[in-house]
């Protein structure tokens, strides 16, 4: 087993990339041109012993102290290459600078805490939003961690976020108010779009938002088993997604990305992979399947796709998050 062992600093804490499977697993296999590449996995992310697929290592007591992710679900990576993971079930925003190494969290609130981190969104200008639906808030942090300000509400479950970086917009998903809510960068409120039910742009329990390169805002409306898409004003445009148990419809649609050059990748929870579609919702591929192995899934939720067509996958059940790349093509 190939390990990159990342260190940053005196006395910093370590994160453990296993790079052992890199480039070696690909989608679709031959002879068909492969589209998707496996990178990493993570799953330590503090000092200390132990491996990363051997996943049930003895935990403290207290989660904040775990050295490895307890149940990552939102997560991104912002302009400098750090990666924020939202870990509710270690109560904290894990910081993982991808180059360097070096390994950190918060959740301090000035005089509280996050109680259930859900998600997590990062600026360019350096401002990082948490959303925590226990709190029934979104909370807004600098780049070293420290909380600035809580955003506008009221909110009944705030979950999915994701920033239009040209507008300096915030969409925060309610998934219990059935809505989907836009904040300016400062967390004032400008407007909300849906409301509950079955119609277009209506929504039923929500839970995961994307802005893609154009614009035009994606939505995961989960428990009506499809995706919408709304043009950048708000205005609904069109929605895909069936309910089913096969590979083109969706059982339990969760985490949604876009790459550079539109396609949508869809996570879906329940099948333990991640469906790629065009802009008109036809599938193209897939990826992932359940179990334990490199590029294999357990209850994935999140999904964040950086400039340069990484794909991260936060594979929750699993405790770790996996990398992956889209490698070009339609």
């Amino acid at each position: 087993m190939t390990m990159l062992l990342l260190l940053s600093g005196c006395g910093a804490q370590m994160a453990l990339l296993d790079t052992t499977m890199r480039d070696s697993i690909i989608w679709p296999g031959p002879p068909e041109k492969p589209r998707i590449k496996y990178l990493w996995a993570l799953h330590k992310v503090a000092s200390g012993s132990g491996g990363l697929l051997g996943l049930q290592e003895p935990q403290p007591l207290e989660p904040r102290e775990a050295e490895t992710f307890l149940s990552p679900h939102g997560l991104c990576v912002d302009a400098r290459g750090r990666l924020y993971v939202a870990d509710p079930g270690a109560r904290r925003v894990n910081v993982v600078e991808l180059q360097t190494g070096k390994s950190s969290y918060f959740y301090e609130l000035g005089e509280g805490s996050l109680r259930y981190p859900l998600d997590v969104a990062a600026s360019p200008e350096g401002l990082v939003y948490v959303s925590d639906p226990e709190l029934k808030g979104v909370f807004a942090f600098n780049e070293k961690g420290r909380y600035l300000f809580s955003f506008q509400g009221p909110f009944k479950r705030p979950t999915g976020l994701a920033l239009d970086e040209n507008k300096r917009l915030v969409y925060v998903v309610d998934t219990w108010a059935h809505k989907l809510y836009v904040h300016d960068y400062q967390g004032r409120r400008l407007r909300s779009i849906g409301q509950r039910g079955e119609g277009p742009g209506q929504f039923n329990y929500p839970t995961h938002v994307a802005v893609g390169p154009d614009g035009f805002i994606y939505v995961s409306d989960t428990a009506n088993f499809r995706v919408q898409v709304f043009r950048p004003d708000g205005l609904y445009h069109h929605a895909f997604g069936l309910p089913g148990d096969e590979f083109m419809y969706f059982d339990k649609v969760k985490g949604i990305a876009v790459d550079t050059q539109g396609h949508i990748y869809v996570v879906d929870t329940a099948q333990d992979m991640v469906k790629i579609f065009d802009r008109q919702g036809r599938l193209l591929l897939f990826f992932g399947e359940r179990g334990h192995f490199y590029g294999q899934f357990y209850g994935p939720t999140g999904i964040f796709i950086d400039g340069n067509d990484n794909i991260y996958v936060a594979d929750t059940l699993n405790m770790r998050v996996q990398a992956f790349k889209f490698l070009g093509g339609d």
